[in-house]
């Protein structure tokens, strides 16, 4: 009857967290966190859902975004103040992975990337994913908090490995803030979902002893403790405990379930006691943060929130079209039962009591609320305009709620809007112009654009830089200044870029390209204002990323503009007329350097760098002070007009540009007068007194090439062992007595006495991943190895 009770009263207490009042900072992620189906859904639980989903056989997506945000997590220190949920793990997967081994890391942040923005940090998207990973599963809600604030560089080594002993986990736990009750606590809340493979841990699970080379921790596929209950039982399947890591000595989970007895572990095998211990542990897991870093309350839904609300000027100026939509929770109140939803709002002066109908736009759904939107689109006057609004629902039975945003009003400003038809992004020679057109009220008649941008590095996940540009006076329209500003976007900035317009203190925010046509209409000071006034109408539905506040007045869209958790590095660019950066050199002289041969402008990914040797993103870069940075190393190449990189080798396939030169097209920071390669596009340069690549021979083996590989179809596999002080003497060594060996990913090494499936000989800068034990030496890279053979 208590546990009853308790539930009861937890339930009733979920959201008792006082309501958000918008605009909020935590309103981008709250749409992400909340919307998980239907109109307006953001999609972040589609690889969980089921929770059976993976990436591929026997991966399993939900613990894959578990075991991110624990690696995360885990090099954080409370005794100093660092480290934690901080996203330095994107920093953290060169060399094979050192203690993140596997593709379960890359995979996950590879689509956590898309959801960065200056509103939704990476460490934050990590953090969220264990709430959505748990309860995709069948697990408790985690409460989520926001303000984590991303790393710019690796952390520290760390993370609790198999092979540790008891001490070691103990000490590393202590380090995070567990003791070694809440240690044994947190195992196995993590091992309910996903297990081990054999591709990371050839030790564990050797290879071809399981279904997918993966055993399960368990047979169910939920979040459930039937980890401990088999475990309590003695029928326990979990790989870190019975089999072949009992004696590598990598029983990990045995050694912690058994330090204490298994007192600890039999108290997880009552179904509550686990489900409520997991959810309190988890959430102070990934509340684990540096501690300069203050989070939130957790989120909890808004019962009415504002949805890609926009004020757009109409032609001939008189009148002004305010439209979006009204998200209406439904869980407690089902929307048959609501009859009608009006928005009701005050003009610029405060006064007045005007009603807007909305119409049934969609609904959505997350793992535990409802919600429907109500769409609205309708004319006022630009003269008495609007200052802030309340919605009023009328229900079946006659009764009426009203919700003004905890006393304060659904807040709008009108001394800046953002003309989303007149504005566009339309291609110009190969990259494209976007061209972004406010309305600034009398007298005001300066403005500017703010980008938000994605700008490729090194890591899966993109940096955000901030780029100011000034926007010129084309016309006045009624009581308003129209005023434009232009900027040239890079590869896919067309569709990912968020922008903000700006008027003093005034701002309408957190636009996004990816909601722009490709065609700029124009706006009349005279005339019909239909043509505007449906372009507006029918940008009410525009995609989920433009649904935080839009246009909010100036106190509530400074507060939410300044409380970002994402690092953004800023520039401004003045301009008197177009307002976009000034166009490349016109020269068409080929590029060249003394001492060096110039290759030509060359293909490069965010995600599998050419050259890796070594980088820096300067002010002042050249040809010249980037030769001398790369210094020693056979290649340089230049990049998104501020970029350098080094190498010996190409470590990822590259070919020249599809249009050759015309792709290189930004002008060197440092030189105005050069072009420094573009977005994902190289300048590149070779050596002229650099000799062939250097072939790492061994006593008794000869160097036979780079060499395709497969995860699914390994092409030597006799034996294996991964090994992260790898090199070729040591894999060499292991692989003695065997015809052929091969380096991989780092830290891998094979052998074998043929080749076991079909592979490809490739070009030798394809291998090019440094050895995790020499640096010097080339061990492979992603499904490449460097195969040797006996002599």
């Amino acid at each position: 009857m208590n546990k009853i009770l308790i539930l009861i009263i937890s339930q009733c207490l979920r959201w008792a967290v006082a309501a958000p009042t918008w605009p909020s900072p935590v309103d981008e992620l709250e749409d992400i966190m909340m919307l998980n189906t239907g109109y307006r859904a953001r999609g972040f639980a589609d690889p969980v859902t089921p929770c059976s989903k993976g990436a591929g056989p026997g991966r399993v997506t939900a613990a894959e975004f578990v075991r991110t945000a624990f690696h995360d997590m885990a090099t954080g220190n409370i005794f100093l103040g660092t480290g934690g949920l901080d996203a330095s793990i994107v920093f953290e997967l060169n060399n094979g992975g050192g203690d993140n081994i596997g593709q379960a890391f890359p995979t996950s942040l590879t689509f956590f990337a898309p959801y960065l923005s200056s509103r939704s940090s990476m460490a934050d998207i990590i953090a969220m994913s264990m709430h959505t990973a748990v309860r995709a599963c069948g697990g408790p809600a985690i409460p989520f908090r926001t303000g984590r604030v991303d790393a710019s560089e690796a952390g520290p080594p760390g993370v609790p490995l198999p092979q540790n002993s008891l001490f070691t986990f103990q000490n590393q736990f202590a380090r995070t803030g567990f003791d070694p009750t809440e240690m044994i606590q947190v195992v196995a809340c993590g091992h309910t979902l996903g297990g081990v493979h054999a591709e990371n841990f050839p030790q564990i699970v050797p290879v071809g002893s399981a279904p997918d080379d993966v055993k399960q921790f368990d047979n169910t596929a939920k979040f459930d403790n039937k980890i401990a209950t088999d475990y309590v039982s003695g029928q326990s399947t979990d790989p870190l405990v019975v089999g072949p890591s009992q004696a590598a000595r990598r029983a990990s989970d045995l050694l912690v379930f058994n330090s204490d007895d298994n007192a600890t572990i039999t108290t997880m095998a009552d179904p509550n006691y686990f489900t409520n211990t997991c959810k309190s542990l988890l959430q102070k897991m990934i509340d684990v943060v540096p501690a300069s870093v203050t989070l939130t309350e957790p989120i909890v839904p808004y019962d009415v929130k504002p949805v890609a609300l926009q004020l757009t000027l109409q032609n001939g100026g008189s009148e002004i079209t305010f439209s979006g939509d009204i998200r209406v929770r439904t869980t407690t109140r089902p929307a048959s039962q609501i009859s009608s939803v009006q928005v009701v709002y005050k003009d610029r002066t405060g006064s007045g009591s005007n009603e807007i109908s909305t119409s049934v736009k969609g609904t959505a759904a997350g793992f535990d609320d409802s919600f429907t939107f109500y769409a609205f689109s309708a004319p006022i006057s630009s003269q008495s305009s609007i200052s802030s609004f309340t919605v009023l629902i009328t229900l079946a039975s006659g009764a009426t709620e009203s919700y003004d945003n905890n006393g304060a009003g659904f807040p709008m400003q009108d001394t800046i809007m953002l003309q989303n038809p007149q504005s566009c992004v339309t291609d110009s020679g190969g990259q494209k112009l976007l061209t972004v057109t406010a309305a600034v009220r009398l007298p005001a008649t300066s403005a500017e654009l703010t980008l938000s941008l994605k700008v490729p590095r090194d890591v899966i996940t993109p940096e955000l830089q901030s780029q100011t540009v000034a926007m010129s006076q084309k016309t006045i329209v009624g009581p308003y200044n129209i005023v434009t500003g232009t900027y040239l976007l890079e590869g896919s900035q067309a569709e990912n870029t968020k922008f903000d317009v700006s008027a003093g203190q005034a701002k309408d925010t957190f636009k996004s390209t990816g909601d722009l046509g490709t065609t700029c209409v124009p706006l009349s000071s005279t005339g019909s204002s239909s043509s505007s006034s449906s372009s507006s109408s029918s940008s009410s539905s525009s995609s989920p990323s433009s649904s935080s506040s839009s246009s909010t007045s100036t106190s509530s869209s400074s507060s939410s503009s300044s409380s970002t958790s994402t690092t953004l590095s800023t520039s401004r660019v003045s301009t008197s007329t177009t307002s976009q950066p000034s166009p490349p050199p016109s020269s068409t002289s080929t590029p060249s350097h003394p001492g060096y041969t110039y290759q030509g402008c060359y293909t490069d990914s965010t995600s599998a760098r050419v050259l890796t040797g070594k980088s820096q993103s300067t002010s002042s870069n050249t040809y010249a002070s980037c030769a001398t940075y790369c210094t020693g190393y056979t290649y340089f190449g230049v990049q998104y007009g501020s970029q350098c990189y080094c190498g010996n080798l190409f470590s990822n396939p590259t070919a020249p540009a599809p249009k050759g030169e015309l792709e290189c097209n930004m002008k060197c920071s440092g030189d105005s007068t050069k072009v420094c390669g573009a977005g994902n596009r190289m300048n590149l340069f070779k050596n002229q007194s650099a000799g062939p690549m250097p072939v790492n021979n061994v006593a008794g083996w000869s160097y036979t090439g780079c060499y395709t590989d497969s995860t699914s179809a390994r092409v030597i596999k006799d034996k294996y062992n991964y090994d992260n002080a790898l090199t070729i003497e040591r894999c060499a060594g292991l692989c003695k007595g065997y015809k052929i060996f091969g380096t991989e990913y780092a830290n891998q090494c094979y052998c074998g006495n043929s080749y076991a499936g079909p592979t490809t000989k490739v070009q030798d800068g394809e291998c090019g991943y440094a050895c995790a034990g020499n640096g010097a030496q080339a061990c492979g890279a992603g499904n490449r190895l460097s195969v040797y053979t006996a002599v």
